[in-house]
């Protein structure tokens, strides 16, 4: 091997040590944890932005950082090719109880890792089609959680924005090529076909590069955007609303947050909700039940948001009838 790859793979190998020394913090004040204390790894393609909320289903059933459980973070902080690297050192590591993996591209690295350690995911994959899983009902290997089948919502999100702008031909669908969210661009392409649209995905390689990527002359050539469920772009709600805002297109986003954020119309799983599941799915395996018998769950509750100021100041008029549908309407 030359010496200037021999140093590239050691500059590599010495980052990911540090980015998981760094992670491996708990989230608790420095303190003895009790013996019998839970380790469980969060393991995400992003820095995790619902630690509050988190922390709060734990604590409903009991588990209390820094005295029967101790939660670590590892992200990829963006990079998700990271994430088999890092799924390899939780495996190696030891004593951990269980790993949360977020994202589909989080709980593939960490099944690819170790199928010892039970892990509990929030995908937005079908589990079966992608690997994870034999079956729903009877996952089979050391997986299990939350599935919210993303190629469902991406057909309730085209079907929507045809309703919105009845007259659109050329539909834009933004996906981060790694975000996970590409997995199920299939369901938009083909159902933006039925509904007579000409869609196109705009792949961001990098979202440090998101003004670059949706740039003015870029969402010119479209009728309406679209944001496919996608965990990396999610990370950038505010600066995507704003971005796709000052193109004045009709624009539908994947979970009730980016309407609060601004965004036109949003539909999709209650997150809050899901993480709830997820974390009792957590506590089971916690309390000795094996992930390939529990099976995976699907969201309970789904939410069409409207925001009807952003609605006016970009002129579009919304049908009365999708109006009367939406479970909030933001003045």
């Amino acid at each position: 091997m030359c010496s200037r790859a021999l140093g590239t793979d050691m500059k590599r190998r010495e980052f990911i040590t540090a980015l998981g020394a760094a992670a491996a913090w708990p989230l608790t004040a420095t303190g003895q944890t009790p013996a019998r204390s839970a380790h469980v790894v969060l393991l995400s393609p992003v820095d995790p932005s619902e630690l509050v909320g988190l922390r709060r289903n734990l604590q409903d059933l009991g588990y209390i950082e820094g005295r029967n459980i101790r939660l670590d973070i590892r992200s990829a902080a963006g990079q998700v090719d990271l994430l088999p690297d890092l799924a390899k050192a939780v495996a190696r590591e030891g004593g951990i109880d269980a790993i949360l993996a977020q994202s589909f591209p989080a709980a593939i690295a960490a099944y690819r890792a170790t199928q010892t350690i039970p892990i509990v995911a929030i995908v937005g994959v079908d589990p079966v089609a992608s690997g994870l899983a034999e079956s729903l009902a009877r996952p089979g290997h050391n997986v299990t959680g939350i599935a919210i089948f993303a190629e469902e919502t991406n057909v309730k999100l085209v079907e929507l924005l045809r309703e919105v702008a009845p007259r659109a031909v050329r539909l834009a669908a933004i996906a981060a090529i790694t975000g996970g969210g590409n997995l199920s661009l299939g369901a938009v392409q083909e159902t933006g076909r039925k509904l007579d649209f000409d869609v196109e995905i705009i792949k961001i390689a990098d979202t440090a590069d998101l003004a670059n990527a949706l740039r003015p002359d870029v969402l010119s050539r479209f009728d309406a955007l679209m944001i496919p469920p996608d965990v990396v772009l999610s990370r950038h709600k505010a600066e995507i609303v704003k971005l796709i805002g000052s193109s004045n297109k009709p624009a539908i986003f994947p979970s009730s947050d980016w309407a609060e954020s601004g965004g036109l119309l949003a539909f999709g799983p209650d997150l809050a909700e899901a993480g709830r599941q997820l974390i009792l799915q957590l506590d089971r395996v916690l309390k000795g039940a094996k992930p390939g018998d529990l099976p995976f769950e699907r969201p309970t509750k789904f939410a069409l948001n409207i925001n009807l100021h952003t609605a006016r100041a970009m002129g579009i008029e919304l049908p009365p009838t999708l109006l009367a549908r939406a479970d909030k309407v933001i003045e």
